[in-house]
Parts: C-alpha cells; sequence; structure tokens
C-alpha cells in the first residue's frame, strides 16, 4: 500500500513538473488574431479619410494585447499619414512634423488592442495605399495592406466626357470620310443588291461595316424608302443587316490596338496633309478617326481602372447594371443623346474591362444601346412618306422585340446564352463584343424569315391612307443626308424630277385650258404656285449643301442643278402666261381649219413631246432623251417663225386680225420659250451636269 501511494506521489510529481514547464510556453506560443479596421474606403481629394486604418491584437483567448509594436509605412502611390493617432507612445519614423504629413510611424496597441492612423488622401484620382506591420509579441509579424480611393468627382466627370469626346470625334471622322470616299457606291449598292431580303441583309451588313454607321446606313435606308426607290420589304432587310455591321467597331476596340492610336494618328495627318488626290486625304481621316477612338477608349479606361478598388463605386455599378429594366434603360437613354450605338458599346466595354461591372450588366446595356439605336431613324422619318415611318418603325420593332426576348433569356446568371459568352474568351472586352455580335447575328437570322410578316406589322401600326393616291406631291428633302453630300445630291436630283413631273403637268393643263377651255385657269395658277414653292425648297436646301466639304465635282454639280430648278420653274411662268393669253380673248380660239389655229397644234405638240423627253433625261440621265430635245426645239423654233410671218402676213393683208390671232401667236410664243428652258436642261444633261472638269475621287 505504501509502495503504491509512493509510486502515485512520484507520478503526479513528474505530472506538475510537466505542467510547469510545458503550459506557459503552449499559451504563449498560441495563434495571435490581428484584426484590420477602414480598409477599401473611398473619399474626395486632398481630405482625411472618415473612419482611420486600424489594427487590433488579440491573443488566443481572444483578449486585447496592449503595448504591440505597429508599424506604418504610406506607399509612394498617394497619400499621407496624419493625425490623429490611435495608440500609444506614437514615433515618428519618416515625415515633416511641421506640416503633419508623415510618411512613416510606429505605434504600440492601447489597453484595447487598438492601434490607428489617419489617411489624408493624395491630389488625383487613384489608389492610395498603407502597409502595416504588426510585431507580435514572443516573435513573429503580421503584415496587412489598406488601399484608399482618392476620387476627384469634377475632373472625373470631364475626363470620362473628354475621352468619350474624343471617341465620337473619332467615329464622326471616319463615318464622315468612309462616306466620302463611299458615297457614290452606296446607292447603287443598295439599289441593286436589295432584290430580295437576303441580298438586303448582306448590302445592309457590308455597307454598315465599311462606313462605320449603322445610323447613316438606317437614315439611308428610309430616305430611299422616303422617294420610293425601294420598298419597305427590301428596307427591312437592310436595316437587319446594319445591325449586324454596326458590331464591327466593337471587335476592332476588343483586338487590343489601342497601343496605336498614335501612329494611326500621325500616319493618318500624313496622308491627310500632305497628300495630292482628295481621296488619300479623306483615306487619311478615316484612319485619324480611328485612331481617336482607340484613344478616347484608352483614356476612359485609364480613367475607370482605379475605380475597381473602390466597394462602394463596384457596388453601385453591379447594382445598376444587374437590374435589368434600369440597364436596359440607361443603355437605351445613353445612345439617344450621343447618337452613336458604337460609343455605347465602347464605354460599357470600358466598365467591364475595368471590373465595374459583370457581362450580365454588360449585355443589358448593349440591349439598351440596340433599342436607342433607332431613335435617328425615327427621327429620319418625321415628316417623311408613311412608307419611310414604317421602315423607322420596323427597326424599332425588331430591336425592341430582340432586347425583350434576349433579356429573358440572360435574366438568370448562369444562363445558356452567357456561358456561351463566355465560353468564347476570358477576356471582358472581348466577351461584351462577341455579346453584341452574337446578339444582333442571331436576331437578324431569327427575323429574316418574318420579313414579310414583320412589314406587315408596320404598315398596320402606321397604316397607309385610303387617298393616298390623292395627296398633292411633296418634296422629301432630308437633312440627314447632308453629312453625305454624295447622297445628298441624289436626293436632291431626285425631287427635282418630280418638279419637273409637276411642272410638266402644269403647262399640259395650261394648254389644254387654252385650246379646249378646261381645266379652270384656277387650276393652272394653283399649280404654278406649288412649282414656287419646289423651287424654295430645292434651293434652301441646294445653299445647305454648298456649306458642306463638297469635292471638285459637287461642286460644280450644284450650280447646274440650281440653274435647271430656276429654268423648271420658269417653264411653270410661261404655263400661266397661256392661261392668261386666253383670258385676254375671254373664249376658246378656233384653232381648227386656220393656219394659225393648226401651227398652234404643232406647237402644243412639240412642247409636250419635249416636256416628256426632259422628264425621261432627268430620270434616267440617257442621252438619246436629251438629244431629242435639241431636235424637237429646232422644229419648235421653226413654228414660232412660221407664226410671226404668219401674222406679219393678215396684219399686211389685212390692216387687223382681231385678238384670236394674236392670243394664238402669244400662245405659240410662250411654248418657244419653254422649249429654250427645256433646252437648257438638255444641253447641261448632256454636259455632264458640271460646269467643266472631273473630282479625283473614283
Amino acid at each position: 500500500m505504501l509502495v503504491c501511494l509512493e509510486r502515485n506521489s512520484r507520478i503526479m510529481k513528474a505530472i506538475l513538473l510537466f505542467l510547469a514547464i510545458f503550459v506557459p510556453t503552449v499559451a504563449h506560443s498560441g495563434e495571435y488574431t490581428v484584426e484590420c479596421y477602414g480598409n477599401g474606403q473611398t473619399g474626395k481629394v486632398e481630405t482625411v479619410l472618415g473612419d482611420q486604418l486600424m489594427v487590433r491584437v488579440l491573443d488566443p483567448a481572444g483578449m486585447p494585447v496592449q503595448g504591440v509594436e505597429v508599424f506604418f509605412e504610406a506607399q509612394s502611390d498617394g497619400g499621407a499619414i496624419a493625425y490623429p493617432f490611435t495608440g500609444t507612445d506614437p514615433m515618428i519614423i519618416e515625415g515633416d512634423t511641421a506640416s503633419g504629413d508623415f510618411r512613416a510611424v510606429r505605434l504600440l496597441t492601447d489597453e484595447n488592442g487598438f492601434a490607428g492612423i489617419s489617411l489624408k488622401l493624395g491630389d488625383d484620382t487613384g489608389n492610395n495605399s498603407v502597409d502595416a506591420r504588426v510585431i507580435l509579441p514572443w516573435g513573429g509579424e503580421e503584415r496587412i495592406h489598406y488601399s484608399a480611393l482618392a476620387v476627384d468627382l469634377k475632373n472625373l466627370l470631364f475626363q470620362v466626357i473628354g475621352g468619350l469626346a474624343i471617341f465620337l470625334l473619332g467615329m464622326k471622322m471616319m463615318s464622315e470620310s468612309l462616306q466620302t470616299v463611299a458615297g457614290r457606291k452606296m446607292k447603287t449598292i443598295l439599289r441593286k443588291l436589295t432584290s430580295n431580303r437576303f441580298m438586303g441583309l448582306a448590302a445592309g451588313m457590308m455597307l454598315t461595316a465599311a462606313i462605320q454607321s449603322s445610323s447613316a446606313t438606317t437614315v439611308i435606308t428610309v430616305s430611299f424608302v422616303n422617294s420610293g426607290l425601294m420598298t419597305l420589304q427590301q428596307a427591312v432587310g437592310v436595316v437587319l443587316g446594319a445591325n449586324i455591321g454596326t458590331t464591327i467597331t466593337g471587335q476592332l476596340i476588343a483586338f487590343k490596338i489601342t497601343k496605336y492610336a498614335f501612329p494611326m494618328i500621325a500616319v493618318g495627318f500624313a496622308l491627310f496633309s500632305f497628300s495630292k488626290t482628295r481621296r488619300r486625304q479623306f483615306w487619311g481621316r478615316a484612319l485619324v478617326g480611328l485612331g481617336l477612338i482607340f484613344l478616347g477608349m484608352t483614356l476612359m479606361k485609364e480613367v475607370l481602372e482605379p475605380l475597381k478598388s473602390s466597394q462602394a463605386v463596384r457596388s453601385f455599378f453591379m447594382d445598376f447594371s444587374t437590374n435589368p429594366f434600369l440597364a436596359i434603360f440607361a443603355g437605351m437613354v445613353i445612345t439617344s443623346i450621343i447618337q452613336s450605338s458604337s460609343a455605347t458599346v465602347g464605354l460599357t466595354m470600358t466598365l467591364a474591362g475595368a471590373g465595374l461591372i459583370d457581362l450580365q450588366g454588360a449585355f443589358y446595356l448593349v440591349l439598351g444601346d440596340n433599342i436607342g439605336t433607332t431613335i435617328t431613324a425615327q427621327l429620319s422619318a418625321i415628316g417623311a412618306s408613311r412608307a419611310a415611318r414604317q421602315t423607322a418603325m420596323a427597326h424599332t420593332l425588331f430591336n425592341v422585340i430582340g432586347a425583350v426576348y434576349m433579356g429573358l433569356l440572360i435574366a438568370n446568371k448562369d444562363s445558356f446564352v452567357l456561358n456561351l459568352v463566355r465560353a468564347t474568351s476570358s477576356d471582358p472586352l472581348r466577351q461584351v463584343a462577341n455579346a453584341h455580335s452574337m446578339f444582333n447575328i442571331f436576331n437578324a437570322l431569327l427575323f429574316l424569315p418574318l420579313v414579310p410578316l414583320l412589314t406587315r406589322l408596320c404598315k398596320l401600326i402606321v397604316p397607309d391612307r385610303e387617298d393616298a393616291a390623292m395627296e398633292e406631291v411633296e418634296l422629301l428633302l432630308d437633312d440627314h443626308l447632308l453629312d453625305s453630300p454624295a447622297l445628298a445630291i441624289d436626293n436632291l436630283e431626285r425631287e427635282m424630277v418630280k418638279m419637273a413631273a409637276y411642272a410638266q403637268e402644269t403647262v399640259k393643263k395650261a394648254i389644254s385650258c387654252f385650246l379646249r377651255g378646261s381645266p379652270d385657269p384656277s387650276v393652272v395658277m394653283s399649280m404654278e404656285d406649288t412649282v414656287d414653292y419646289m423651287q424654295r425648297d430645292l434651293t434652301i436646301y441646294a445653299s445647305k449643301l454648298f456649306q458642306r466639304g463638297l469635292d471638285k465635282e459637287q461642286s460644280l454639280k450644284l450650280p447646274v442643278l440650281i440653274h435647271t430648278i430656276n429654268d423648271l420653274e420658269r417653264i411653270s411662268d410661261h404655263a400661266v402666261n397661256i392661261v392668261e393669253a386666253r383670258e385676254r380673248i375671254g373664249e376658246k380660239p378656233d384653232v381648227q381649219n386656220t393656219d394659225m389655229g393648226d401651227l398652234a397644234l404643232r406647237a402644243s405638240d412639240i412642247v409636250t413631246e419635249m416636256l416628256e423627253n426632259t422628264k425621261i433625261a432627268l430620270e434616267s440621265r440617257k442621252s438619246e432623251a436629251a438629244m431629242a430635245v435639241l431636235t424637237l426645239e429646232e422644229r419648235l423654233n421653226r413654228v414660232d417663225e412660221d407664226a410671226r410671218v404668219l401674222y406679219t402676213h393678215c396684219l399686211t393683208k389685212k390692216g387687223h386680225d382681231g385678238l384670236q390671232r394674236l392670243a394664238i401667236l402669244d400662245f405659240v410664243a410662250y411654248c418657244e420659250r419653254i422649249g429654250d428652258h427645256l433646252t437648257n436642261i438638255a444641253q447641261s444633261l448632256l454636259g455632264g451636269g458640271v460646269w467643266q472638269g472631273t473630282d479625283d475621287i473614283k
């Protein structure tokens, strides 16, 4: 029994000795906890953050540890350590005590285990970093990195808006220059390649890819429908293709060739400044525009890049962009304001590249952008024909319906569509560009078989008037085309043909009024007023064109067009003279079985034929029709001479011949003057429609 007790006593002593040696060591070598506070704040430049950057040291039991050394050091990217401090025994390691701005400080934790400093932000937008080094008791250390975002809101807005302005300037320069180079081919492409919806899709896609402006393509399409050169169904195919062509800009940006922005601008400027041919000069302007697009993207990206470190900024954009209605509406409004879908896509790619929005939010913005770009076509259709308004409505319906069903398909962040886009690339910029392209291609292919149905739907929304055939002739001069002079001149020529046809009808009714007594003279007077209004509107439109950047041939062509417009107006004036000649005698002249009457009938037939040939020559530019006008004019001159000789003979023989022969002589004279103006038009057409020379853009 004693032996057992003695043995147990020795065991207990051994245990107590082990505990006395090893238990304190285990307690002190347990893991200390270092907590950090105040990281990820955002504040205004050159101000002190609202919350201190702090550490708290806790022992393994969770109790605060006092007297732990903590070293804070501000990094060189901006910001400085400032008063007040939290902790004890502060020691300035590096800094200016007088100014109160320090680079490095040492503190000891207080009785609550805290040590902290205040941070004064730098004077530029960007991240301000501070490193903290905690020297733990009984060896070891813990390092903590703090980051705070300094924001100069005014400069930030100016820089983003400036970058966007440079982007838009580049888009405008490139688009206008490409339109100038390809201007004459644009109408040819659209006319020849729109025989069916598939060819229309290809034409719209190629044209938009070439001129980098879906808005320009849709406006041109609306204009062609407006003037009757294209049917609504053909136009819908072109609009579908335009939506695909506009994605090229985003793909170019995604290739990350922005580093070549300055070389592009330099080479483009050299071509523009030193090339002798206007064609190369315009290619130079296009290259400068492309460089400015990349430069604007680079500036916006550099400005927005620091914002991704701010949790508050990231949360704002994430919450904003993941709300489908809000994001789509934002994309629509931005595109409507800046009138460039490519700019909105570029801005969306910048936000995605900076990590401020995810793929889903970017996709929603792209869908809104597609709706917003239809505003341009709607504006161009204001005051246009119903067919033109129906074309603009087709563009809107196509994009709105597409945005609705695609918005539903991507409502889940792990949807098949989003995963498909993610599978194409890991680069956020490329993902946005691919999402834009994939949506527009799929949407166009989906609607292509439905073009006839979409056409009927547009006609239901914008119905045709039952009495459309009775509408008065109206000139459809599209101011949106003034930025593309080649197309604007084409528009002017088409409407001038309308004026020629109306002037022809005015003369024919005047002749009928003189020879047969119907219609009433007031009808001719009213029609002549309409011709005057046409002359006014066409001349004003031509004067607007003179204020644009015209090439040599265009500058020489416009004066001839204005002279032709004036000749047409003078023709209608002579129609009024014919009616007034009849009113002077107060009755229908006797033109049957008389020499003077026979000359009046011959003059009326010749003038009617000249008018028809002039209209054909203006419409088709056929030289045969213009030559026929000159031949007929010689015959008309002989009739006029015969009438004068016959009237003089009658006066000499009888001494007087009454008012009827005088009225017929006036009628023939007015016909001859109409023939003179028609001859002027024919000669201008045979001369190429220009005063002299040719342009070097071929």
